[in-house]
């Protein structure tokens, strides 16, 4: 992704350019909350009660590795092995064998965003990583969402390894007739999803899906 001020975006989105993209650009910004500038938005909602804890939010700290997100990862490599006798005879050249161990810091990955795009804008087609759980909460605007079963194959619904990712906008043009005609497999059925404001999607993990925003949308 790129980075660029807020006010740069706003003038792109009403420009004839942004207003002429068949698949404008968006905005997902996932630090937001990290910084004094931003902090004061995360008191402005809370986690719906309804979902489970965060995960990451229930490991135990470690203050003594200084690690503010409590992931450590310990690493145990050893230098050198301990050298024998051919013959199978005691070795009495001193031992070799240096372990070290590495204390690893593995950075938490993103969680939470602010979702802003114009009409036609969207995420295409994919499937949130580390069999994530999610939830989005529509402030301003309309979402189309369209969510499949798990075991339904990539490839039918544009997901093609090796290749990019297909802008939502496009989708629809290429793929919605053939996955809501008659002889698509009940089996593979999507979820459709109009979420106005006020309403909150739940995604579960291991679901394909994509979202159309169908007006200048804010979401978190």
């Amino acid at each position: 992704g790129e980075m660029m001020s807020l006010s740069t975006y706003s003038k792109y989105i009403t420009n004839p350019e942004g207003l002429s993209d068949d698949s404008p650009l968006g905005i997902y910004d996932s630090e937001f909350g990290d910084d004094l500038p931003t902090n004061v938005l995360l008191q402005e909602y809370s986690v719906p009660s309804c979902f489970s804890p965060d995960l990451f939010d229930l490991m135990d700290d470690s203050p003594n590795f200084d690690d503010p997100c409590g992931i450590i990862s310990e690493k145990i490599k050893p230098n050198t092995a301990i050298p024998t006798d051919d013959d199978g005879g005691n070795d009495t050249r001193p031992e070799q064998s240096v372990v070290s161990q590495a204390i690893e810091k593995v950075p938490r990955p993103p969680y939470r965003w602010v979702l802003i795009g114009p009409e036609r804008s969207g995420t295409g087609m994919h499937v949130d990583p580390l069999w994530t759980n999610a939830w989005v909460t529509v402030l301003q605007g309309l979402k189309r969402w369209l969510l499949f079963p798990p075991s339904t194959p990539y490839e039918a619904i544009g997901m093609v390894e090796g290749k990019p990712q297909t802008p939502s906008s496009i989708w629809f043009r290429d793929y919605y007739d053939k996955v809501s005609s008659q002889s698509w497999p009940k089996e593979f059925q999507p979820v459709e999803v109009l979420q106005y404001p006020g309403e909150t999607v739940f995604v579960p993990a291991g679901w394909p899906h994509l979202v159309l925003n169908l007006e200048l949308t804010v979401a978190v």
